[in-house]
């Protein structure tokens, strides 16, 4: 709605109102009242003079002197519209004169009434023979000061012949409206009873409203009804003290409450008034403008509620008088605008607040001193009021109504909508649900039991089962229905049924009854699921747990197969299914089951080759993909075979690859049928299912061979291992004993492979196992056993012996084929192999001691100088515990101190001088004395003690080398021997780290390494080596020419001296070929730029020769022998002095 429209309507309102207060002006009267003119009352204010009292300070006897007398005004120019005196809110007092006449003789009774009970104080001056008779009474005061009990000021007013001149003092905080009136007695009475009946029925008609809505508002909790309750009662609460009624019947002994009362019960009344506009018209949504507005207007009502705290009551009133003029004429034009704007209620709205309206705006502009008091601007507040309750409460009835309305609509709606929902519901089930009547005819059903039947639901309902299905089933439904039906129990079972589409599914079927509000079975429902799916995955279950089971007792792999076979044929008649597993080599298809396949089919099929187009078998395996071949009369692929497949009545095959867990092809699944077509889903879920459980069978079985196979099988050769050689040679023991046969047990180790594995590196060595294995193999019979039992440790058990002629044959073979050179990449490796031998039951008669005999043996035999081989006898046990005695005191020798360290000189050939000393070890055992390095190196190196002990000779060797250096000795250097085991851990770095504490030049020390190191092209040993040169140590290979052809390793190796091994040297006199030998390596080295240096020069023929040949330094017997350390540091000063 425009803005000019609601203006318009507020127009019209003031009109209204104007017209009201003019028919409402009284006439002029004439100064003097004359009590013989009227029979019940008359206004008395058109025949007042009135006299201002600013100060407050004048007397009775003051204003009726006449030098005030003629200082009063005639009161027509403080009435308002020709009505009742108002001078409005002032502060000063006003002194009122009325002059009354009367001409009968009789004294005559007669009321005084000032009809505005709201004024603080009020004296009434009568004169008399002594003076001034005085009544003082007033809102201030206790209602007893009052002489007439009324709800205004009454005082009694005896008339007698003559003019009688009375005074009345007024002043008041709040508005000064003085309605004067004069009464006959009697109808004074008849005026306060109705004035009375009128109150009551005001207030009691205000509080029942209340009461009654406010019952409305504990049932409902709608916030209209508790804003328009709370507002009723605060007007209610102002109408009293307005009235009066407050003062005579609450608080007459309180005149300060009613003070209270009339602000603060209009403030509330706004206050909430103003709420109930808000939430009644829902202005926020209808008109946000007036919804602001009116928040405005609350918050100024709830600040007259408070504003007398701080403020005079004079300003609360006229607050309250302001604000009650213009919060109705708002009030009025919202509800104009919510109505032009949908809001249904706002009609009502409008016309319960006209009168209030009104009332509201004449009590607001009376207090204000704008219109007269009278009837309408006293009592319309009361009446509009009253007619508001009345109509607000059919408003909020009628909004109950509507509310109800609307509530019944939505809930309709929502009925509908839940209808359509639980419609929808039911139509997405994808179980079957259907529902009958107590006869068994179709009600209702579902789009899934209408696609089931095949019928539509217009075709369904009305109809029977008879109508529907076949009479069998029918019969059966029937059957169950009337047990529903007549027991009042529910029913659930399963059965296979036949779709519309001619699947056969495995349902599971429940029906309940149905009953109405009394309990009484009027139909039934039922709800049908296809289980066809779960019945399958149990089954397969079942089938699953079936083939697990066969796994776990160990059964062979062919009657699992052959268990899978029979159920995808049991599953699905008309199937045959057959199982191809790929071999070893991976190209061709070997049979592994086949129940229903002709005999010819699987001769024609076994050995298949892998290859695209080869039958859909070799296909799927050469493609790992599904092949399907609809007809095998026309398939390409199926060529070769057509003729047999005429013959079998086979049509049509598809083939599924049998996966590994890691997509690996482990074979085909393949099915066959008697009539060409295409696989189903379900034919396809069935085969892949099927090739899963295979995959599950082979890959276990296989798991299970490799498990085996690793357990028993040394990884690295494929011999077995010491787990079944002990098995298989306890077995050969117990069946010797049951034979009375003899048996062999041959232990070989072999010679000098751990330096060739440490040089060469592991895979090296394993290359080295491998060929010693082969060959080991090579040379026993089909029924010896060979076998790694670790590191390279071999075995070999000869059963089913009758003497020891072929145990003896065979070792010599074995030692003989392993001292044929090893060809290890581009290298030739020398290696030897030394056998120890022990017979069953001849040496001993169980495994341990066989093997510990045998062990026993292989040391004799290396001792002996390897590659050789020896029988166990008795004296050897002895030799045995006397090594392991020694190994157990060589684990404590270093601890106990017992090892020395003794230096052998090493002569420049030139000068004869002694310039360099090899460092060696002796071990000085406390009960055998003095132990040859032969016989404990050996055993250190074997328990990993040599890298312990070499640090020690290297620490005393530089001790001593530091001694010789500070005293100026010839001794230049110290030569220490270095394990190759030493390079692979950190004794590189320990031993450089000594050299630096010592505080000694690097080239005071030279390291000694095999011939064989040079092989080892391994970056850490390269990278070693080069840090010993950077420190300034120097290298010597040792033994040079013994074991490798090495001379091409030496341009890659900074490499120092060359030591010509002993062997070379001893026959230097009378081998032409060691002494051609021994020149080629001087020869050479020189080339190089290396020195060398001779071992085991003894006598003085062989130092001619090397000098002769131009080598370098020499050391043996010749010169000294090796000598403990203190003698060679006495050799030493001896030579300095």
């Amino acid at each position: 709605m425009n803005t000019s429209w609601t203006w318009l309507v507020v127009a019209r309102l003031f009109l209204a109102l104007g017209l009201l207060l003019t028919m409402s002006t009284p006439l002029m009267a004439s100064p003097v009242l004359r009590v013989d003119d009227f029979t019940r009352t008359l206004p008395a204010s058109s025949y007042i003079d009135y006299l201002e009292d600013r100060a407050g300070t004048l007397t009775i006897d003051e204003v009726s002197s006449p030098t005030l007398a003629n200082q009063f005004h005639s009161a027509a120019s403080a009435r308002t519209g020709g009505g009742d005196i108002n001078f409005g809110y002032s502060n000063s007092a006003y002194w009122l004169r009325l002059t009354l006449e009367s001409r009968d003789v009789t004294a005559q009774s007669h009321l005084l009434e000032v009809a505005f009970p709201t004024l603080d104080q009020i004296e009434f001056y009568r004169s008399n023979a002594s003076g001034w008779d005085r009544t003082v009474m007033g809102d201030s005061l206790p209602f007893s000061a009052r002489p007439l009990s009324h709800p205004n000021f009454v005082v009694p007013l005896p008339l007698s012949q003559g003019q009688t001149t009375v005074y009345l003092r007024v002043n008041s905080a709040g508005t000064l409206t003085i309605p004067v009136r004069v009464w006959r007695q009697e109808a004074f009475s008849a005026y306060d009873q109705r004035l009375h009946t009128l109150l009551a029925l005001y207030f009691g008609l205000m509080l029942s409203l209340s009461l009654y809505n406010l019952m409305l508002y504990a049932s409902l909790r709608d916030r209209n009804y508790l804003n328009y309750v709370l507002a009723a009662l605060g007007m209610t609460i102002g109408q009293l003290a307005m009235s009066g009624m407050g003062s005579q019947y609450l608080w007459p002994d309180w005149p300060q409450l009613g003070n209270v009362a009339l602000p603060l019960g209009f403030g509330v009344a706004g206050f909430f008034g103003a709420r109930f506009v808000q939430s009644f018209l829902d202005t926020a949504r209808t008109s946000p403008l007036h919804h602001r507005v009116m928040s405005v207007f609350a918050g100024l009502f709830l600040l007259t509620v408070v504003f007398p705290v701080w403020f005079a009551y004079q300003w609360a009133a006229v607050m309250v008088s302001l604000l009650g003029a213009l919060f109705p004429i708002f009030a009025i034009s919202n509800a104009v605008v919510c109505w032009r704007r949908g809001n249904r209620s706002a009609w009502l709205f409008l016309l319960a607040w006209a009168m209030p309206l009104i009332g509201t705006s004449l009590l607001g502009l009376r207090n204000l001193g704008w219109v007269p008091t009278n009837f309408l601007s006293t009592y319309m507040l009361m009446i509009g009021t009253a007619l508001e309750m009345l109509l607000l409460s059919f408003a909020l009835a009628d909004r109950i109504q509507s509310l109800r309305y609307e509530k019944e609509s939505a809930q309709n709606d929502a009925i509908y909508a839940i209808g359509h929902l639980l419609r929808s519901v039911i139509n997405a089930i994808p179980e079957f649900i259907f529902y009958k009547d107590k006869n068994g005819v179709f009600l209702g059903c579902n789009k899934a039991f209408e696609e089931f039947l095949g019928r539509s639901e217009q075709e369904i309902v009305g109809s029977t089962s008879f109508e529907l299905m076949l009479h069998d089933r029918a019969a059966a439904f029937q059957e169950q229905d009337i047990y529903v039906l007549t027991s009042g129990e529910s029913l659930h079972h399963e059965e296979f049924l036949q779709h519309a589409d001619g699947r056969t599914l495995f349902v599971e079927e429940n029906k309940w009854p149905l009953r109405d509000p009394s309990g009484k079975v009027i139909g039934l429902v039922g709800i049908v699921r296809d289980t066809t799916e779960r019945h399958r995955l149990i089954e397969l279950e079942r089938f699953r747990n079936r083939i697990f089971e066969l796994l776990a007792y160990n059964n062979n792999l062919s009657d699992i197969l052959v268990e899978i076979v029979r159920y995808v044929e049991q599953a699905h008649d008309g199937l045959i299914a057959s199982i191809l597993l790929l071999d070893e080599s991976g190209r061709r298809l070997r049979l592994g089951a086949s129940c229903s396949l002709p005999d010819f089919i699987q001769q024609a099929i076994d050995g298949l080759l892998v290859a695209d187009g080869n039958t859909p078998c070799g296909t799927a395996a050469f493609r790992n993909e599904r092949v399907v071949a609809e007809n095998l009369q026309t398939d390409a692929a199926w060529a070769p075979y057509r003729e047999l497949a005429t013959r079998s009545e086979l049509c049509s095959c598809w083939s599924e690859p049998i996966h590994s867990a890691k997509g690996e092809v482990l074979g085909t699944f393949a099915i066959y049928q008697r009539h060409p077509g295409l696989p189903t889903p379900a034919d396809i879920k069935l085969i892949q299912q099927a090739a899963t459980l295979a995959s599950i069978a082979i890959e276990r079985k296989r798991a299970e061979d490799t498990i085996w196979r690793q357990a028993n099988y040394d990884t690295v050769t494929h011999l077995p291992n010491r787990r079944l050689f002990r098995d298989r040679l306890e077995q050969e023991i117990r069946r010797a004993q049951r034979e009375q046969r003899l048996l062999a047990l041959l232990f070989i180790d072999l010679d000098r492979f751990k330096e060739v594995n440490d040089t060469l590196g592991h895979d090296a060595g394993d290359a080295l196992l491998v060929e010693a294995a082969h060959r080991i193999s090579a040379t026993i019979r089909d029924t010896d056993t060979a076998a790694r039992i670790g590191g390279d440790e071999f075995t070999i058990i000869m059963p089913q012996l009758l003497d020891t002629r072929r145990v003896e044959e065979v070792a010599q073979m074995l030692v003989d084929a392993l001292a044929v050179p090893f060809q290890v990449g581009h290298e030739m490796v020398y290696l030897s192999g030394s056998i120890g031998i022990t017979i069953y039951p001849n040496d001993a008669g169980d495994l341990e001691n066989l093997l510990k005999n045998a062990d026993q043996a292989m040391y004799v035999a290396k001792n002996r100088g390897r590659s050789c081989y020896s029988f166990f006898t008795s004296g050897m046990q002895e030799q045995a515990q006397q090594r392991q005695a020694l190994v157990r005191d060589l684990r404590t020798a270093l601890a106990h101190d017992e090892f020395r360290v003794y230096f052998q000189p090493i002569v420049a050939m030139g000068s004869g001088r002694i310039v360099k000393a090899e460092a060696l070890i002796r071990w000085q055992h406390p009960q055998r004395g003095l132990v040859s390095p032969m016989e404990f190196i050996p055993l250190a190196e074997e328990v990993g003690l040599i890298g312990d002990i070499g640090d020690w000779v290297l620490r005393e060797s530089l001790r001593w080398m530091k001694r010789w250096h500070d005293r100026g000795a010839s001794c230049r250097q110290v030569s220490v021997n270095m394990s190759p085991n030493q390079f692979i851990g950190e004794a590189s770095e320990v031993w450089l780290e000594q050299l630096r504490n010592t505080d000694l030049p690097g080239e005071c020390l030279i390291i000694e390494i095999t011939e064989g190191l040079l092989l080892n092209e391994r970056a850490s040993v390269i990278e070693k080596l080069a840090q010993f040169r950077a420190a300034g140590v120097q290298i010597a290979v040792d033994d040079f020419g013994t074991g490798y052809s090495a001379l091409a390793y030496l341009k890659k190796f900074d490499v120092d001296f060359l030591k010509i091994d002993r062997s070379f040297v001893r026959d230097l006199a009378t081998d032409p070929s060691d002494l051609a030998l021994s020149e080629a390596i001087i020869v050479m080295a020189h080339k190089l730029g290396l020195r060398v240096v001779a071992e085991g020069a003894e006598t003085v023929e062989q130092r001619d020769i090397l000098a002769a040949a131009g080598c370098d330094f020499a050391q043996g017997y010749l010169y000294a022998k090796p000598m403990p350390a203190e003698a060679f540091d006495a050799m030493m000063a001896g030579s300095l002095s």
